[in-house]
């Protein structure tokens, strides 16, 4: 029964420790070989590089092989840089160690390459004719989308439907989107205002092929700009006002309009508080536009303030002004006033 029981003691004491030893591979010649980056873009630069803790590899002969021509040779040569392939296509780098001992160490690694591009856009609103790409702007709503370059022939690319991606933010995995075929994400950016960290793996199914991207983005404050609004022409789209108006006629409409924010004009979730001459008009709360008008017979200047900011989202605000100059008018040695 002593025996039975000290048997077990052993087997139970001593398997865990020899499946550890067993998980542990390290190579039987104390050399390995990498390449940096791991996974290169077609035509970058890769660094191919060899360690040892058996040989001393700053007193051996080391040759250089690209796919089984000479590169380069010396003493103590531990790494030697080429350039990646075009996609599907293949690099095999070959090492030849001679130690002081007379002993020759052979290694080799396969290069491969491919790349994936990330594109991103807010959705957020901008008025119409606007030219160029809304900005990212705190808390905003984006989509990035990944176009990977994968080839497994050298010729045509891998359908990106029918690839794999892993998506990260802030160097953590994604939740739910990290699967087959999910080619985009929509994500909103923190409260706090910081960079958006976004990178992605894509491989194929049998994960031969792969490549991986990153990108930062910077958030910024989001903008109101001015439109004059025409009586014949409607909101003239074509030109913000910027700084000063001086009035030609007898009244102006003016409009409001957001660029960045988490806004849909048909369901607006934005305030509206305009100043004239730094007096808030509680009337206008929530209209995006003001009309005026001169007074009387004087000519002076009024400064147009608006203050827009989001109902949800609490670092969505912009402030802009305008300075409105109006004077009288002279016509037929008569003073008009408008």
């Amino acid at each position: 029964m002593k025996k039975i029981l000290l048997l077990l003691f052993i087997t139970i004491f001593f398997t865990p420790l020899s499946l550890t030893f067993a998980q542990y591979q390290s190579p039987i010649d104390g050399v390995t070989i990498s390449n940096s980056p791991e996974k290169p873009g077609p035509g970058d630069t890769v660094t191919i590089s060899v360690e040892s803790y058996l040989i001393d590899l700053n007193s051996a002969s080391i040759i250089w092989r690209v796919d089984g021509k000479d590169k380069s040779n010396g003493i103590g040569l531990k790494s030697v840089k080429i350039v990646a392939p075009a996609a599907g296509k293949k690099t095999t780098v070959s090492v030849i160690i001679g130690a002081n001992n007379g002993k020759e160490v052979r290694k080799s690694i396969v290069i491969k390459s491919g790349s994936v591009e990330l594109v991103w856009e807010t959705k957020t609103y901008s008025p119409p004719f606007f030219k160029g790409k809304n900005p990212f702007v705190y808390e905003n709503f984006i989509r990035v989308i990944a176009v990977p370059h994968l080839s497994i022939d050298g010729v045509n690319e891998v359908n990106p439907k029918n690839l794999v991606y892993k998506w990260k933010r802030g160097g953590k995995y994604i939740d739910g989107v990290s699967t087959y075929g999910t080619q985009s994400i929509d994500i909103q950016a923190d409260e706090i205002p910081k960079p958006l960290d976004i990178s992605v793996e894509v491989y194929t199914r049998d994960q031969n092929e792969s490549a991986i991207a990153s990108m930062r983005l910077e958030p910024i404050e989001p903008a109101v700009l001015f439109y004059e609004i025409s009586p014949l022409y409607g909101i003239l789209f074509n030109k913000a006002l910027s700084n000063t108006l001086n009035l030609s006629d007898s009244e102006v409409t003016l409009l409001a309009a957001p660029f960045g924010f988490n806004y849909n004009p048909k369901n607006s979730k934005l305030s509206y508080v305009w100043s004239i001459n730094n007096s808030e008009q509680p009337d206008l709360l929530k209209k995006q536009s003001i009309t005026l008008r001169s007074k009387g017979d004087v000519e002076g200047s009024s400064t147009i303030s608006i203050d827009v900011r989001s109902e949800n989202d609490i670092l969505e605000r912009a402030i802009t002004n305008l300075v409105v100059n109006f004077k009288k008018k002279v016509v037929e040695n008569e003073e008009i006033t408008f």
